[in-house]
């Protein structure tokens, strides 16, 4: 939300005038619920322009209880739900949305020999893996642009031990398929960089959460050789981030608006492996009391999820993760590749 006029205070005035059309979690009173959104607006400094959209905000948060209030009584793991910062945005502005078609072919990497997996994986613990960052507000769908240049980031600095923070920026300003903030696909991140030779430094070129002109006079930071897919298969897919390094992933993010911790299994129905609307950076994986789980890290900053991760069931597809893993390829002709192995 923008800068805004109305405090959290003036929200008791009307307690009682909740939007036409909004149901209230069975448990809780008006009273409790109107409550609860004012520490929300408190903890997440929220004001609003006006009394009309503070009640329409008000609106969708309560409709955001019920639906984290469902997905909690649905739930197959150890997922947990409730109020986030993205409470009081609607689905759509939460989601990423998608206008560039998948394109006819695309290079494969190799399937790696059927051996055993070793138990756990955590780039994190390297560090290989960049802080997580922030795509700000919903004006700028660009988790696609993120998540592409996290994996560039992170396989810089597995292979050559150099550490690079990218412009994202750039990504969007630059786009070959001129998607930017419309939203768009990881290869259409990989393409730009492909096209520029490579990419800037993030203080070289900051990221601003609107597209802009391209500028095309910086210096390289980063390039890469390529990028493929990987097989749409668990086992293969956690093959590639234990030997090779992290990989981007697409997945529905229909239940992310709500998490909070835990390992998440939703069920099919709520979050459907067939509509995968977001990018994220697959980092690792691990079990927990026998749960098989993902981890995910996210681009909506450290105060969403598990410090801006996501811990995702592994072994059922959830939310459709095998559906798109691509990854950068980077090496550099002539110069040693350094081998790291995956923390556990």
């Amino acid at each position: 939300m923008g800068p805004g006029v109305l405090s959290p205070c003036l929200l008791l005035l009307w307690v009682w005038a909740l939007p036409a059309g909004s149901v209230l979690p069975p448990e809780l009173s008006k009273t409790e619920v109107t409550r609860m959104f004012k520490d929300f607006m408190i903890q997440f400094n929220r004001t609003y322009r006006s009394p009309a959209e503070q009640r329409r905000r008000f609106g969708i948060f309560t409709r955001s209880l019920l639906a984290a209030q469902r997905l909690q009584e649905t739930e197959l793991g150890t997922g947990q739900y409730g109020v986030t910062r993205f409470s009081d945005w609607t689905d759509e502005e939460f989601r990423g949305m998608f206008r560039s078609p998948p394109p006819p072919t695309m290079r494969q990497a190799p399937r790696f020999p059927r051996k055993k997996l070793p138990l756990s994986c955590d780039w994190r613990k390297a560090g290989a893996v960049t802080a997580v960052k922030d795509q700000v507000g919903d004006k700028c769908r660009s988790c696609w642009a993120f998540a592409a240049v996290a994996n560039i980031e992170s396989l810089w600095n597995i292979h050559f031990h150099q550490p690079r923070n990218l412009s994202v920026q750039e990504v969007l300003d630059c786009s070959l398929c001129g998607v930017g903030c419309k939203g768009g696909y990881v290869w259409d991140a990989f393409t730009t960089v492909l096209h520029k030779g490579g990419l800037t430094s993030e203080d070289a070129y900051p990221y601003t959460g609107t597209q802009e002109t391209c500028d095309s006079l910086n210096v390289l930071a980063a390039y890469i050789q390529g990028f493929q897919t990987l097989p749409g298969d668990e086992e293969e897919i956690a093959a590639h981030v234990a030997s090779k390094g992290p990989i981007t992933v697409t997945l529905n993010s229909a239940v992310m608006k709500h998490y909070k911790l835990g390992i998440s299994q939703p069920s099919v129905k709520s979050c459907s492996p067939d509509r995968v609307d977001h990018v994220g950076l697959l980092v690792g994986y691990g079990h927990e009391k026998k749960m098989q789980y993902w981890v995910i890290q996210n681009s909506r900053g450290e105060d969403w999820g598990e410090e801006g991760y996501y811990r995702l069931h592994r072994g059922s597809n959830a939310c459709g993760i095998t559906t798109f893993p691509v990854t950068a390829t980077v090496h550099r002709v002539g110069a040693p590749e350094h081998k790291v192995p995956c923390p556990p």
